[in-house]
C-alpha cells in the first residue's frame, strides 16, 4: 500500500467520505482514515439508527390511532429486539454499500487513529502497530462526542444517545437532561413505545433556539403521549441506585432572552425529588479536536477545530469540516463541506457555502423542519404567512392534521428569505423553501406554481398565495412579523 497521498482524510463520517469521493472524481490519490467503524456516527450510532426507531415509533403510532381509520386492531406489540435487530440489519447494509462504493472508486481505506507528526505526515496507530502517512493536503472530519457535563457515563444508568441505543431492552421510565434535538427526539420515539418519559430543560422551553409556535404545537403533541415537559428546572444532584437514577431537581437561575412559555410546560420546584430507571443525558457535544496534535501546529481547538470561511486552517493545506468545528451538527451539512474542502485545498478561487439555505430537520412526530431566517430574526417589516395542514385535504384524508407551513417573505424584493414547517412529513417538504431561498424565488414565483392536489406541498404555493389574498383554501391573510394582519396586495400576473 502507499504511503504517500495527494489527500488524507481523518473521519469516514458523511463530511469524509463525501470528501473522499469528491476528491476521487479530481483523479487524486486519496486516503480515508477511520478508528471506528466505516461510516461514522451518522451511519453506526447517530442518524441512521435512530430513523430506524422513529419509523417504528410513527407506526406503533398509526396502529393506536387506527380505529379514527375505521381499522381495529388487537393485541398490537412490540417486540424491541426485533426491531433492534432491523435496525442492526439497516446499518450493516449501509456500511458494507458504502465501503463497496468507497473501494469501487479507489480510496485506500486505513484504519487506525491518527496524529500529526508535522504539517505533512501522519502516524496511524492500529493493533499495537504505527506506520507514518504523508500527504500534500488533509481534511479532519473527525466529528463530535457526547458530553457528560459534571456527571460521566456509566453505560447503566446515566447514559448517552450511544448507550441507549445499545441496550437490549426499553427502561419503564426515562429522565432526559436536555429538551434540545436529541433529547426531544428520543422523547417522541420511547414514549411511543410505551416508556415513561421525562425532559428536564434549564431554558424556558424545550428546543429553545427554534421557532417557538412550531414547538408549541411538538410540545402538545409529547404532553399528549405522556411526556412530562419540566422546563426552567435543573438537576442538583443524581446518583445511581440499584433501582434505577435518583434525581434532585431545582429551579433553574434567571435566564437571559426570551422567555415565551410554551404550551402545558411545567416548572420544576426547588428541591424536587424525581427516581427513573436510566438517565439519558443530552446536554451537547464536545468536537473531537484533541489529540489530532493540532495544538504543536498552531491550530486552535478550543471548541472546535479553528478554520476560515473556506473551512482552512492556519495551515492553508489543512481543512476541517463537520462536527468538529464549532456549532455544527448536521450530516449533510457535513457532507457539503466535505465536496467544499476538497475544492478549496485543489482549486483557485477559493468558495464559501451559504448556510442561510441550509435546512435544519429534527425528527420528532410531527416532525419539525426550517431554513433561512426565523420569525424572531427577521425585522418588524418582515412580511409572515402562515397555512394550517388541518385546511389541506390530503392532511385530513392522512389523519395528520396538526402543523402548519410559515413562509417569511421580505416586502421589498418579494423573495423568501425563512420558512418553518411543523407537521408530517416536514423533513421532506423544507426542501422547497430550500430551493426558493437558494435561487431567490419570490413569493409570487411560489403562488404561481401549480402543485398537484391532493398533496402536502399544496401548503407552500397557499402561503404564497396567501400574500396577496389567493389562498384557495384559506381566507386568513398574511401579517407583519409581531403584528396584525395586513391587506392582500393587488394581484398581478407580473412576476
Amino acid at each position: 500500500m502507499s504511503r504517500q497521498y495527494d489527500l488524507a482524510i481523518i473521519g469516514s463520517g458523511p463530511g469524509g467520505y463525501a470528501a473522499a469521493l469528491a476528491a476521487r472524481r479530481k483523479g487524486l490519490r486519496v486516503a480515508l482514515i477511520e478508528r471506528e467503524q466505516w461510516g461514522g456516527v451518522c451511519l453506526n450510532v447517530g442518524c441512521i439508527p435512530t430513523k430506524a426507531l422513529i419509523a417504528v415509533a410513527q407506526t406503533m403510532r398509526r396502529i393506536q390511532q387506527a380505529a379514527r381509520l375505521g381499522i381495529r386492531v388487537e393485541g398490537a406489540t412490540l417486540d424491541y429486539p426485533t426491531v433492534l435487530a432491523r435496525t442492526h440489519r439497516i446499518i450493516t447494509q449501509l456500511r458494507q454499500g458504502l465501503t463497496r462504493l468507497l473501494r469501487h472508486h479507489k480510496v485506500e481505506l486505513i484504519s487506525g487513529e491518527a496524529a500529526f507528526e508535522d504539517p505533512h505526515t501522519l502516524r496511524i496507530t492500529h493493533e499495537h502497530e504505527t506506520f507514518a502517512l504523508s500527504a500534500h493536503a488533509f481534511i479532519i472530519a473527525t466529528g463530535a462526542r457526547p458530553s457528560a457535563g459534571p456527571w460521566a457515563f456509566d453505560g447503566n444508568r446515566l447514559l448517552s444517545y450511544r448507550d441507549l441505543l445499545a441496550l437490549p431492552s426499553l427502561p419503564s421510565s426515562l429522565l432526559i437532561l436536555g429538551g434540545g434535538v436529541i433529547g426531544c427526539e428520543f422523547a417522541s420515539c420511547l414514549s411511543s413505545f410505551g416508556v415513561q418519559v421525562t425532559i428536564v430543560e434549564q431554558e424556558p422551553a424545550v428546543l429553545p433556539m427554534e421557532d417557538p409556535e412550531a414547538v408549541g404545537v411538538l410540545a402538545q403533541r409529547l404532553q399528549a403521549r405522556g411526556v412530562t415537559l419540566l422546563t426552567q428546572t435543573t438537576v442538583q444532584s443524581m446518583s445511581p441506585t440499584p433501582e434505577g437514577v435518583r434525581v434532585t431537581l431545582s429551579d433553574a437561575p434567571a435566564l437571559s432572552g426570551r422567555a415565551e412559555e410554551v404550551h402545558g410546560s411545567q416548572k420544576g420546584g426547588a428541591g424536587q425529588g424525581l427516581s427513573v430507571e436510566r438517565c439519558l443525558i443530552a446536554i451537547g457535544q464536545h468536537p473531537n479536536s484533541q489529540g489530532l496534535g493540532l495544538e504543536p501546529l498552531g491550530i486552535r481547538t478550543g471548541d472546535g477545530v479553528g478554520v476560515n470561511e473556506f473551512l482552512l486552517t492556519s495551515h492553508p493545506h489543512l481543512a476541517a469540516i463537520g462536527d468538529c468545528l464549532a456549532g455544527h451538527g448536521l450530516a449533510h451539512l457535513a457532507s457539503a463541506e466535505g465536496v467544499l474542502a476538497v475544492h478549496n485545498l485543489f482549486e483557485t478561487p477559493p468558495a464559501s457555502l451559504d448556510y442561510h439555505a441550509v435546512p435544519r430537520c429534527i425528527f420528532t412526530d410531527p416532525e419539525l423542519a426550517q431554513v433561512g431566517v426565523l420569525e424572531r430574526e427577521a425585522p418588524d417589516t418582515m412580511r409572515v404567512s402562515r397555512f394550517s395542514f388541518a385546511a389541506l385535504g390530503k392532511s385530513l384524508c392522512d389523519e395528520e392534521p396538526e402543523g402548519f407551513v410559515k413562509l417569511l417573505v421580505d416586502p421589498a424584493t418579494d423573495k423568501v428569505l425563512g420558512a418553518t414547517i411543523v407537521g408530517a412529513q416536514a423533513s421532506s417538504l423544507i426542501h422547497l423553501a430550500c430551493l426558493a431561498i437558494q435561487h431567490g424565488l419570490t413569493a409570487r414565483q411560489l403562488a404561481r406554481s401549480i402543485t398537484a392536489h391532493p398533496t402536502l406541498p399544496e401548503a407552500f404555493s397557499e402561503a404564497a398565495a396567501q400574500i396577496y389574498g389567493e389562498a384557495l383554501y384559506s381566507a386568513v391573510g398574511s401579517r407583519l412579523k409581531g403584528g396584525g394582519f395586513v391587506q392582500p396586495r393587488a394581484s398581478s400576473l407580473e412576476p
